[in-house]
């Protein structure tokens, strides 16, 4: 069943600002309704499809008011008439407003000559033109919070929910949050900013998480690149996950770590940059060369190694499943930390070649380490 959504009430004039606000919302785990961009489709009645996603799709709005919002008919009398009429109907229904060139008390008053109801009574945002994108993430973490509240219950004790980087999979019947950030990395996955930007949500997710639900159990699926496993795990290492690894199989990151005595062959060596404080961490579960692929990075990018952390199977690759992906990551935060004892790190590269579940198991691990540099195969 897909999840409910937030219907984005805006004037065409802002659409490049609200498709900021749609990205931010989808990285916190709420599905915008965006006309243009999942909402109207060609052949649409715009009337019956907006009135319809108001009160079928959607478990709230947010009116992005500024003054052209007033000025259209139909945001006046097919979108705020079916916000009005579901207000009544559904008192849980939220309702946001965000002025935008205009002070609360100006919205307020063109509310109710236009619209003939307060649309801001319950939940008013201001955005600041001098500081846009935080005023972006803060009404995206307001709807997030508003949307957890209405599902708070003290006897959750698990909560399920999608995280994809790479290709948006369907919504499992209990999700709760969709984070999608496949747009947002599409164009250009190899953008720090774009990944800050999903980083900043998944913080606001968990902590907005904890303080309605505690802390519960995670069930996790989607698809996403290696950094996008890593980097949750290691936002969420202080909750216990169910993880979604193929079509058949869930593992669980508080399985006894079992397999071979020693998974990992480790070698380290020393680099050609002796000064530099970087640690280069290699790790391949099966057959991949990694090597192969990090001398052809380092010798393009021109950074190089102070030290050289190479983990591999030291026989046949590894049939990896749950217990042993534990033991992996355990292995590997255990030979990173006596690599870095007497050397002076600053700085981890991580090149990886192995199971998603494994990259949040060890990203769960990596507590007290310097800044780190993912890198997906």
């Amino acid at each position: 069943m897909p999840l409910k959504q937030i219907f984005l009430s805006h004037h065409h004039e802002d659409s490049d600002e609200v498709r900021e606000l749609a990205s931010e919302l989808r990285v916190r785990g709420i599905v915008p309704w965006l006309d243009k961009d999942g909402g109207f489709r060609v052949g649409d009645d715009n009337e019956a499809e907006a009135r319809r996603a108001i009160s079928e799709e959607c478990f709230g709005l947010v009116l992005y008011a500024s003054e052209g919002v007033f000025a259209s008919d139909f945001i006046r009398d097919v979108e705020m008439n079916e916000t009005s009429a579901m207000l009544k109907r559904d008192p849980s229904f939220t309702v946001f407003a965000v002025p935008r060139g205009m002070g609360f008390s100006a919205m307020r008053q063109h509310c109710q000559d236009v619209f003939g109801f307060d649309v801001g009574a319950r939940h008013g945002i201001a955005i600041t033109t001098t500081d846009l994108a935080n005023g972006w993430r803060h009404t995206a973490t307001e709807v997030l919070e508003k949307q957890l509240y209405r599902h708070r219950h003290p006897a959750l004790g698990r909560i399920s929910l999608q995280i994809s980087t790479r290709e948006l999979l369907p919504d499992e019947p209990e999700d709760l949050l969709r984070i999608d950030a496949t747009s947002l990395l599409s164009q250009a996955p190899g953008d720090v900013g774009r990944w800050e930007r999903l980083a900043h949500g998944l913080v606001d997710v968990k902590g907005r998480v904890a303080k309605h639900c505690g802390r519960p159990r995670l069930y996790v699926h989607g698809s996403k690149h290696l950094t996008a496993a890593f980097l949750f795990g290691r936002v969420f290492s202080q909750f216990e996950l169910d993880i979604r690894q193929t079509a058949s199989d869930v593992w669980r990151t508080d399985v006894t770590p079992i397999g071979p005595a020693i998974p990992f062959a480790a070698t380290l060596s020393s680099g050609r940059a002796q000064r530099s404080g970087r640690l280069f961490v290699e790790i391949a579960s099966r057959d991949k060369d990694i090597a192969i692929g990090v001398d052809a990075y380092s010798r393009r990018s021109r950074i190089s190694p102070a030290l050289r952390l190479q983990l591999r199977p030291p026989g046949p690759p590894l049939a990896v499943d749950n217990a042993l992906s534990r033991h992996m990551a355990d292995q590997t935060y255990a030979e990173i930390g006596k690599a870095m004892r007497g050397n002076s790190i600053t700085e981890i590269h991580l090149f990886a070649a192995a199971p998603q579940a494994f990259m949040m198991m060890l990203g769960r691990a990596f507590k007290g380490m310097p800044p780190v540099q993912l890198y997906d195969w």
